[in-house]
């Protein structure tokens, strides 16, 4: 206690009178119920309530992997603070979310928020990447938050501290975006987490605080401390119990023009099709009818695949992540909630492509963020946690029983009479197509639930299953026996995955920005070739698409590259924006079509 006071002494000293408001900044709690961490917050509650900070903002990563167990723990331990908090989420919260992002939102009363302590105008808001993995990105509505905030409240030149889990540099696709805003106003600076390492410096011309987390590499413990008289902006670190400590400075980083990409050969035509006002985390289905996708505010939007012309849309409420699946004269997508007069915490919405109404609704247990596999005539497709559905174009539904799947958030592969799907539980999953019974289940031998085949999207082919996941690894599976075939790690791969379209081949996307083609039906791993894509380091999970003896690849930051399948030649490289592609779907017409996260649909025609 006496070190505790003899801290809280030496802030007051180092916190000069001058200063009119003193903010505590969390970052990075990654608290799981009865972890190391979890046990260190009565401690830091304690801490902040005796000293003299305003407020606390925390921002992002308050836990591991986001589910409601751990928000609700971490929301009981902050709820002791006496003084005024605001969180914003993080990676941890958004990616791997059961909730979709909905349980955060419902405990901290808001994702956002704009608010004027003592004459200084402070705003937060998330950077997602949203229910996969990827660079951050402001959505679309953020963007406008963001930009009404500052001209409400900030308008006459008051003095603004901004808050997001991502710094502006390095995996915030759109930083240089937000920076541009920013520049527009008087900011103090820009207060971030995410990289667990503390430092100062200026991003983009702005002055940012990149703060430490609860438990840092070197296993010490403490938060941020803020002090501002609303022209200057000073910050120390505070550790837990004990000292005092001043930020170290780093050289500063100014913006760079990314690359630009060769042209593309005469024979290519890469058009944009649309713009969509909304961010967009879904694929596309495209029909002769049209191009249906989901956004980021609620929509399903159905876009005519020829002129691009919005042609209808549908409100569904919270976000849409499920990339949609057409059959049989029907558009089915999963949501993150119940449209008004229906059941559920989430479910499946059928459209009828024609008549442009809801058909049928399937309710789920939880948000459906993944997306469905439709054969001619059914869909087969997750149902959020805990369920699994095959629903046919009428909406008679069956449902799998006798298994509690975990979120599931990838695409399932059907064919050889099975339906094989990945779930965040540290499992593989084969069902029989026709009965939904299960045949067996699959593991990588780690009980590390982060580095499960949650988001994963099969290929099924000549006997076997193969995956690659968050282990790192390609993995073949015995499609009758669940056994392990092989597994390799010789390439850095992680969730890009896709087939070929006779079925000889998968191709995946490395973390090094390569594409390797890999043979399928084999007893061990048999490499075909290797594609320098010069991306560079990737972690976006974009599915990989063979279309006309063509292999599909996206980049996180926008780039779509066009591979030779026979001789894993780059053929060329298209730059499409500064957010990942989502997907790539094969119209009816042999067009390719991509979305990207920051609402743009291409179309390819070679």
């Amino acid at each position: 206690m006496r070190i505790v006071l003899l801290s809280l002494l030496l802030a007051s000293a180092l916190l000069t009178s001058a200063a009119e408001l003193k903010i505590t900044v969390l970052s990075d709690l990654h608290v799981s119920p009865g972890n190391a961490n979890d046990k260190l917050m009565p401690q830091l509650v304690a801490e902040i309530n005796a000293s003299d900070t305003d407020l606390v903002v925390v921002t992002g990563d308050l836990t591991n992997h986001g589910s409601d167990a751990e928000l609700k723990c971490v929301h009981k331990r902050l709820s002791g603070i006496r003084k005024p908090l605001y969180a914003v989420s993080g990676n941890h919260e958004t990616n791997w979310s059961e909730s979709a992002g909905q349980t955060f939102a419902e405990l901290w009363g808001r994702e956002r928020f704009a608010v004027k302590h003592k004459g200084v105008v402070l705003i937060g808001f998330p950077t997602g990447p949203y229910l996969k993995m990827g660079d951050g990105y402001v959505r679309s509505e953020d963007v406008a938050f963001l930009k009404e905030s500052l001209k409400r409240l900030a308008g006459a030149g008051e003095p603004v501290i901004v808050f997001c889990h991502y710094p502006l540099a390095g995996e915030l696709g759109n930083g240089p975006m937000i920076a541009k805003i920013l520049r527009e106003y008087h900011i103090l600076g820009v207060v971030s987490g995410h990289t667990h390492v503390q430092f100062r410096q200026r991003i983009y011309g702005l002055d940012s605080i990149v703060c430490r987390p609860l438990v840092d590499w070197d296993k010490t413990c403490g938060y941020d401390l803020l002090q501002t008289d609303g022209k200057t902006l000073e910050a120390f670190e505070k550790r837990l119990g004990g000292e005092i400590l001043p930020f170290k400075q780093r050289d500063p980083i100014e913006e760079k023009p990314f690359p630009q990409e060769a042209p593309l050969p005469d024979h290519v035509e890469v058009t944009l099709l649309h713009a969509d006002p909304a961010s967009v985390f879904t694929g596309a289905a495209v029909t002769e009818n049209g191009l249906y996708y989901g956004t980021s505010d609620g929509r399903f939007v159905a876009l005519d695949p020829e002129s691009g012309k919005v042609l209808w849309e549908k409100q569904l409420g919270s976000p849409l992540h499920s990339t949609p699946a057409a059959y049989d004269g029907t558009v089915a997508i999963g949501t993150t909630s119940a449209p008004d007069g229906q059941k559920g915490g989430g479910g499946i919405a059928f459209f009828s492509e024609r008549a442009r109404k809801l058909l049928h609704w399937q309710p789920a247990p939880s948000p459906v963020i993944g997306g469905g596999c439709a054969t001619e005539s059914e869909l087969y497709i997750g149902g959020g946690s805990h369920s699994f559905y095959r629903v046919d174009a009428n909406g008679s539904c069956l449902k799998a029983s006798g298994e509690e799947f975990g979120p599931m958030q990838g695409r399932p592969a059907v064919g050889e009479g099975v339906v094989v799907f990945g779930a965040w539980d540290t499992n593989l999953y084969a069902l029989d197509a026709e009965t939904l019974e299960l045949r067996w289940k699959w593991n990588n031998g780690n009980s590390q639930v982060l580095y499960s085949p949650g988001n994963v999207n099969p290929v099924i082919s000549r006997g076997q299953a193969i995956i690659v996941a968050p282990d790192r690894f390609m993995s073949a599976i015995d499609l009758k026996t669940g056994k392990t075939v092989w597994r390799s790690n010789a390439y850095k791969v992680r969730e890009s995955l896709g087939g070929s379209e006779d079925g000889s081949t998968v191709y995946a996307k490395t973390m090094d920005g390569e594409l390797i083609a890999v043979e399928t039906g084999r007893p061990e791993f048999t490499l075909k070739w290797v594609c320098d894509l010069k991306f560079g380091y990737d972690h976006a999970p974009c599915p990989v698409l063979e279309s006309d003896g063509i292999v599909y690849a996206g980049s996180r930051n926008g780039v779509i590259a066009a591979v030779d399948a026979d001789s894993g030649t780059l053929l060329w490289k298209f730059r499409g924006g500064d957010s990942a592609v989502n997907d790539f779907t094969r119209g009816p017409d042999g067009a390719v079509y991509a979305t990207l996260i920051e609402g743009r649909i291409y179309r390819i025609r070679d």
